[in-house]
């Protein structure tokens, strides 16, 4: 329940108070008097037909109106009121299309196309809000504006998650093989992975090594670890600009770095 006050000074022309000046409330534009409180929470609806209302010796009168949440009755926040004063020596004069209510309407989040959507008199636009309840009790699973869920099992670099699929699985397929996660803040970026297993081939052994550095031809260091020394790989292959495949003559636990 809520009740919006309205209040008001009768002048004369001369900016004087107007004393015991009848007061009428009316709906805009027509002669139906409105539903008024003289309370601001107790009391029923009346009308300033039924209920006379004057101003005081200040020229002062003042009434309430029960908005759309008014459970004794009131009106939307669109409903607009006429105001009619008059006494006896003095012309009657009227006010037309007052807006009693906040300019600050309710939000409709289920309008995306209407000629409202964007209108700026609420916190938050129509078109903005939309569809916001089903976004904030959306669940797992879901696609809340829009955001998808991470695949890291793909390697598509689209900026529509929290983290691209590319980079989860660049940093699972790190943790997998116990190599050192690096993003590179300067122009040469650094990638670390440590081999164990290797898959022979035709007398010699290759891993395939995801770097997601972004470049063709990155350069390749190996380090062999049970004598730590630098060896040569027998091959480097490059697949795209995110993988290598790389080759040696011997299948030995190894260090990789990877630079580009």
């Amino acid at each position: 329940m809520a009740r919006i006050k309205y209040w008001s000074f009768v002048l004369d022309e001369e900016g004087r108070p107007i004393e015991n000046a009848s007061i009428k409330f009316y709906l805009t534009n027509t002669v139906v008097p409105a539903d008024i409180f003289l309370h601001p929470t107790a009391g029923t609806t009346t009308t300033t037909t039924a209920t006379a209302i004057t101003t005081n010796s200040d020229g002062y009168f003042e009434l309430f109106i029960g908005d759309e949440w008014e459970s004794n009755g009131g009106y939307s926040a669109e409903q607009k009121f006429k105001l009619v004063w008059s006494k006896a020596g003095i012309a009657t004069s009227t006010i037309n299309d007052i807006d009693v209510f906040p300019a600050i309407f309710q939000v409709n989040e289920t309008d995306s196309t209407s000629l409202e959507k964007d209108v700026k008199n609420k916190l938050i636009s129509n078109a903005l809000a939309f569809k916001w309840t089903e976004h904030v009790e959306a669940g797992y699973g879901t696609e809340p504006h829009g955001i998808q869920a991470v695949n890291e099992n793909d390697i598509n670099t689209d900026y529509n998650k929290l983290v691209s699929n590319s980079m989860m699985n660049y940093m699972f397929s790190v943790l997998a093989t116990a190599g050192t996660i690096s993003i590179g803040a300067t122009g040469a970026v650094v990638r670390n992975f440590n081999i164990t297993s290797w898959t022979s081939s035709a007398g010699e052994y290759y891993t395939q090594i995801n770097h997601y550095i972004g470049r063709d031809y990155p350069v390749v260091q190996v380090r062999d670890i049970a004598d730590d020394q630098l060896i040569v790989p027998a091959k480097v292959e490059t697949i795209n600009e995110n993988s290598i495949r790389l080759w040696v003559s011997e299948d030995i636990d190894a260090d990789i770095t990877v630079i580009g």
